[in-house]
């Protein structure tokens, strides 16, 4: 993890370059690491304070590292110069915390290479390639990640493995896909994690855009009862599709949302009502 030491509007804006290279190392990383026993995280912790430079400190499962900042020269950076620094920094931390641990610390710097190398964002395939049922093209996910942009798309190859088309299925982060399917040898669907996990705290992939490789058409279908109630109240409130949105909300209270209840019956009072708070608070009765 990246920390920086306090909230002023100046940290603020750095650390959210700081989380865009902590989620770059967390997506790079290998799936298991050697750091010594009992430590699953390193912490580096940007501070103005030069008298805590280098501290290494074990703090429950977490090995913390404090590397001095000067807030000011790097705010007068450009921003990409800005995030190599940052860049450098935390693989300072990252090699003191090692060298406290007595392991390596190379897998960290060939991150750090290709961090660089990539120019300091995501752009690259993810999850296994999937073969259509035909056998005559393919296709794999592919996730973008930046400072300020989050994307996936879908890439069909044919036959020879050439790219053939990209479809831009939205502005998500990626990592919340969890996989495609064929449904047929021009239907693929991809499935999205959903936030709220099952009653087995396991993650629920159910819910999925259709995309129509024939003719590029993509189709949000959600299926878990909170994904469909959401997707209601979007439509209601941000679409003209009043009729569409009534029978999603209607879906979702068949699923046993209970607010959905509270949208229909303010909706049958009031059919004009589009404030998202009010909607779904609980009408009073009369």
């Amino acid at each position: 993890m990246y920390r920086v030491d306090n909230s002023s509007d100046q940290q603020k804006y750095i650390q959210k370059q700081c989380g865009l290279i902590e989620d770059l190392f967390n997506i790079l990383l290998p799936k298991k690491i050697e750091v010594g026993n009992n430590i699953c995280r390193f912490i580096i912790q940007l501070t103005s304070n030069k008298d805590l430079d280098g501290t290494v400190q074990e703090v429950g499962l977490c090995q913390d590292c404090y590397v001095f900042c000067d807030y000011n020269k790097l705010l007068g950076l450009g921003n990409f110069e800005r995030k190599q620094v940052l860049l450098s920094l935390f693989v300072k931390g990252i090699k003191l915390c090692c060298h406290a641990r007595n392991c390596s610390s190379k897998p960290f710097e060939a991150i750090e290479q290709k961090v660089l190398a990539d120019g300091i964002v995501f752009n690259g395939f993810y999850k296994d390639i999937k073969v259509s049922p035909n056998k005559r093209q393919s296709a794999q996910l592919r996730g973008y990640l930046s400072e300020d942009i989050k994307h996936i798309s879908l890439v069909l190859f044919d036959k020879d493995h050439l790219t053939s088309r990209i479809f831009l299925i939205g502005e998500f982060d990626f990592r919340s896909f969890d996989r495609l399917k064929w449904i047929s040898s021009e239907m693929i669907n991809i499935y999205q994690i959903n936030w709220i996990r099952s009653y087995k705290s396991k993650k629920v992939a159910e819910d999925y855009f259709a995309v129509d490789v024939k003719t590029g058409n993509i189709t949000y279908v959600p299926v878990t009862r909170e994904a469909v109630f959401d997707y209601g109240v979007k439509l209601l409130t941000e679409s003209n599709e009043y009729e569409r949105a009534l029978a999603v909300i209607q879906q979702a209270k068949e699923l046993g949302h209970g607010k959905a209840d509270n949208i229909l019956r303010h909706l049958k009072t009031n059919p004009e009502q589009r404030d998202k708070a009010v909607l779904l608070q609980t009408p009073k009765r009369k």
